[in-house]
């Protein structure tokens, strides 16, 4: 299996007044980049000023935080003398109950992992809690930022590769997750840059060396991301037997060094603490597991409900199946190909843990690890639609994801709702200001007779992927005459 891309090249020939092509002004690579940092940091620094200015954390994030808590006082990575003793009102206003788990010995040991803690930990030391928000928003704009490399390594017309960063900017997770302290923008970060050296024509040993270090120290994050850890690997080997049929030493070294240290350090870590090679020993201890629930119903969960689902929240989505289908049938196949085999594993089994079925808590929290490798199929869409309607669209369903987040962090009750507590949704406040019943036709997984507002939303991305495809196809037949078109291998090929 060859993993080597093809690229998508914009037309330079006039194209009919139906359509629109995206010129790229001609500004050097490094000032979009800068223009895309601003950008993302000016947004991301204003949604972590918004929750910042509430000494309140919600979830996970005060949890997380006593792990700096710990290590500053007790240079210790276990946060519960820290819980015992009160040291939450360091960073939180109020008591907390402890996230300890009993360990095979009986003492009190963290639910969570400290790694994503321990990387923000300089930060929290010069800065405290603000900065450790400093720290969420550099690592998202990061992320947008390889959106933009990946889709101009690709080879999107800088426009499209600018656009759509932007549009994954303010319409997406990414921007939700920014200014919460929560770990999944250092899994997203992590894996975009991966696949970034995966799909890189050339592929040194430098390269091979910096996603394997990225990978594995991803798994001290959590462990339920070796889910994502190990098709990527398995990936990165097979580039390198089709490159040198494992040959290369340098490449090798660079594979299984880091992740050697890394990965094997962690499993001696959990054999150590925790007595077994289990990658989330925490959470089993605490009854999680892998389908617990049927996949179906998680994954459907995780995509539809109002609360916690990624379309309803974020509908620039929508645009993602359609981009799937036309990626498929031209140029980005074999790409399209490593994003099923990293992004599908992960999704479909994640959302099968029977405490984190449908992303409890903010919506789409265990997607957002993903989101970035969803910018391909998007880009793909709006560059086969190839018109101002489809753009205008995609401004407009990203300008909705927004709305819905500003809403959430002015009131930050709204991005929080348990099925035991009373119902409180963004939508329906969102409805509620507009007049809208907006609520009401949103599906919940946690409302008795749902089934068919189930049935209706899925009904709906199937309708809408399938008219994206057949849009993005007919415009590529139409557009034959005029000059140079992609064929169905991705290739630009002479018109007649």
């Amino acid at each position: 299996m060859a993993f080597a891309t093809k690229t998508i090249e914009a037309s330079q020939e006039p194209q009919k007044a139906a359509t629109v092509e995206l010129a790229s002004p001609t500004w050097s690579p490094r000032s979009w980049t800068g223009l895309l940092a601003v950008l993302a940091m000016g947004v991301f620094g204003l949604a972590a000023r918004l929750r910042y200015v509430n000494p309140m954390r919600s979830g996970d994030e005060p949890h997380y935080l006593m792990f700096n808590v710990a290590l500053r006082k007790y240079h210790s990575l276990n946060p519960a003398h820290a819980y015992a003793n009160g040291d939450y009102l360091a960073i939180h206003p109020q008591p907390i109950e402890p996230h300890l788990v009993p360990g095979p010995d009986g003492q009190p040991l963290p639910l969570h992992g400290f790694g994503g803690p321990l990387l923000w930990h300089p930060f929290y030391l010069l800065g405290g809690v603000a900065g450790v928000y400093l720290f969420m928003v550099l690592v998202s704009t990061l992320t947008v930022l390889n959106i933009y490399w990946l889709l101009s390594e690709l080879g999107f017309a800088r426009a499209y590769a600018v656009g759509v960063a932007g549009l994954f900017a303010v319409g997406t997770p990414l921007y939700t997750y920014s200014s919460m302290l929560f770990i999944e923008p250092i899994a997203a970060l992590a894996v975009v840059f991966a696949v970034r050296g995966l799909l890189r024509a050339e592929l040194t040993a430098a390269r091979v060396a910096a996603v394997a270090a990225a990978m594995g120290a991803l798994v001290w994050v959590h462990g339920r991301f070796l889910l994502l850890i190990v098709p990527v690997m398995l990936l990165l080997a097979g580039r390198i037997w089709q490159r040198s049929r494992f040959r290369d030493r340098r490449a090798i070294a660079a594979l299984t060094v880091p992740s050697v240290l890394l990965v094997g350090g962690y499993a001696l870590y959990n054999l150590v603490v925790w007595g077994t090679a289990n990658p989330a020993p925490a959470n089993a201890a605490s009854g999680n597991g892998i389908f617990q629930i049927s996949p179906l119903t998680g994954v459907l969960d995780a995509l539809l409900d109002r609360n916690y689902g990624l379309l309803p929240n974020f509908p620039l989505m929508f645009l993602v199946g359609g981009g799937v289908l036309l990626a498929l049938g031209g140029g980005l196949r074999r790409t399209s190909l490593i994003v099923a085999a990293v992004v599908v594993p992960y999704a479909v089994s994640v959302c099968t843990f029977v405490t984190w079925w449908a992303g409890f808590g903010p919506p789409a929290r265990y997607l957002v690890a993903v989101t970035p490798l969803l910018s391909i199929f998007v880009a793909v869409a709006l560059r086969q639609l190839s018109h101002w309607l489809a753009v205008a669209a995609a401004i407009l369903l990203a300008g909705f994801g927004l709305l819905l987040g500003l809403l959430s962090d002015v009131d930050k009750l709204l991005r929080w709702n348990w099925e035991l507590h009373p119902e409180v949704s963004v939508l329906g406040r969102l409805g509620d200001l507009l007049g809208l019943p907006l609520a009401t036709f949103t599906p919940s997984a946690f409302l008795p007779g749902q089934a068919a507002l189930f049935g209706w939303w899925s009904a709906a991305v199937v309708a809408v992927s399938g008219l994206i495809w057949l849009a993005g196809n007919r415009h590529r037949l139409r557009l034959q005459p005029a000059g140079r078109f992609l064929n169905r291998r991705g290739r630009i090929s002479p018109p007649g």
